[in-house]
């Protein structure tokens, strides 16, 4: 299964870096970053005997994935290389398209088989019963989900009123927290740890350790806040809501 994984990734992630080249847009592969999800799940799926506890796994990745990349492409259609990887382009030149496969594509691909190791993991168990922790993390990934599903709803609504074009979005879910959307991102992963868990593969909590790190270190908030730094109204708020965790203190 394991080798079956790597292959698939690596022909998955080289027919999206081949799409951004003739395209000239590496932000194609924040499409892919959901998909690329759906399918280990689904070849861990292939290679196990079918169960209600794999079978929710598989679900939870797929509608996850399939959301975001549906999300990422109708935000993105039409529009220009993402700034991030405008950026990323001017950076590294003269070879640009080098740096992004090795940076972005290859290394994109190695943290969807380290996110995902408790739903590989979690498939390859003797035990398919459901335990009290499993459902509860059943219960935490609707939550999370949920959260995230409404937080780009409602941050789309509020992108089409005139009288909010160059504001900060500061009503419905950005009241509790600063990055509503990734909170519940950081949650459902978690939730999905849960589900899958048992004594033995206790290690994989790796996985959602790894998305909570670089969202909140690394690629998510970090870079947004840079972005913002020199609003003042955006200081004013972070000083008034949480980063990240609702209810807690800024």
């Amino acid at each position: 299964m394991i080798s079956s994984i790597i292959i698939a990734v690596l022909i998955f992630v080289n027919i999206f870096f081949l799409i951004a080249v003739v395209r000239k847009n590496f932000a194609v592969i924040d499409i892919g970053w959901g998909l690329g999800f759906i399918l280990i799940s689904l070849i861990a799926y292939m290679h196990h005997p079918l169960s209600f506890k794999n079978a929710i796994l598989l679900l939870s990745v797929f509608f996850w994935g399939s959301r975001l990349a549906v999300y990422i492409y109708l935000r993105s259609r039409g529009k220009p290389e993402d700034h991030r990887y405008a950026k990323f382009r001017q950076e590294w030149m003269p070879h640009p398209n080098l740096n992004a496969w090795f940076k972005v594509f290859l290394f994109q691909g190695l943290l969807m088989m380290i996110v995902t190791l408790p739903v590989t993991a979690g498939m390859a168990l003797e035990s398919k019963s459901m335990s009290v922790i499993n459902y509860l993390g059943i219960i935490i990934w609707i939550a999370g989900f949920t959260f995230e599903v409404m937080s780009d709803s409602y941050l789309n609504w509020w992108k089409t009123k005139s009288e909010n074009k160059g504001k900060i979005c500061t009503t419905g879910p950005w009241k509790f927290t600063r990055f509503p959307n990734y909170f519940g991102e950081i949650s459902l992963w978690y939730g999905i740890y849960l589900m899958a868990f048992e004594p033995k593969i206790a290690w994989t909590i790796i996985g959602p350790i790894t998305i909570n790190f670089f969202i909140l270190k690394v690629t998510g908030v970090p870079l947004l806040e840079k972005h913002y730094e020199n609003r003042p109204e955006y200081q004013e708020y972070a000083k008034r809501v949480p980063r990240l965790i609702p209810f807690t203190k800024p």
